[in-house]
C-alpha cells in the first residue's frame, strides 16, 4: 500500500524516508542542486529556540516538537506530527503568560481564542503579532480535529518553527 510516506519496517526504521531525500537545495559555492542531507536539516531544524524567560514547561513541550521534526528525515510524516505539536505549545504558552499577568481563572482555563482577545487587549500581544496569533490558533484547531492525514513540506515545517517560537519568544520577552 503507498501512502506518500514509507511504512516502517524493522529492516528500513532507521533510513532515511524517500520522501525526504527528494528535496534538493542550490549550492551557493557552485550553483549546482544537491540533495538536503539529514545534517542540513537537522541544522535548520535547531537554529530556532526559545529564549531564557520562557517558562521551562513550554520549553520542554517546544524541545519535544522540534526533536520528533528533527526525526522527520527518518519518517516524514514526523514533520507533520511536530508542527502539529508546536501549535499546542503556543496555545500552552498562552496559559503560562496569563498566569504570569495574572489574570482570571476563567481566562486560564478558558478557550484559546479567550486567552488570545486577553492577551491581545492587555498588549501583552502587541496588534502587529494579533493576526498571526489568530491565524494559529485556526492552524491548532484544524490539526487538532483532522479529517485526514495531513503531510507538509519539511521547509512548511521548518518555517512553522520558527515562526512559533519567535511569536513565543515575543510573548514572554517583557516578562
Amino acid at each position: 500500500m503507498n501512502l506518500g510516506f514509507k511504512i516502517l519496517t524493522p529492516e528500513n526504521w532507521l533510513e532515511p524516508d524517500d520522501a525526504s531525500t527528494s528535496f534538493v537545495r542550490l549550492s551557493a559555492s557552485n550553483g549546482k542542486y544537491r540533495p538536503i542531507t539529514g545534517e542540513q536539516y537537522l541544522n535548520d531544524i535547531m537554529k530556532p529556540g526559545l529564549i531564557e524567560a520562557v517558562p521551562k514547561e513550554i520549553c520542554a513541550l517546544f524541545e519535544v516538537a522540534r526533536g520528533a521534526m528533527a526525526y522527520g528525515y527518518f519518517f516524514y510524516p514526523l514533520y507533520t506530527l511536530a508542527c502539529e505539536q508546536l501549535f499546542r505549545v503556543a496555545d500552552a504558552a498562552t496559559i503560562h503568560k496569563c498566569k504570569v499577568v495574572k489574570a482570571s481563572r476563567s481566562i486560564i482555563t478558558g478557550k484559546f481564542e479567550e486567552r488570545l482577545i486577553y492577551l491581545i487587549s492587555g498588549k501583552f500581544i502587541p496588534l502587529n503579532k494579533e493576526d498571526a496569533w489568530y491565524a494559529t490558533r485556526k492552524l491548532r484547531n484544524k490539526f487538532s480535529h483532522p479529517e485526514r492525514q495531513s503531510i507538509l513540506l519539511p521547509g512548511q515545517a521548518i518555517g512553522m518553527l520558527e515562526h512559533i517560537a519567535d511569536e513565543i519568544n515575543s510573548l514572554f520577552s517583557n516578562t
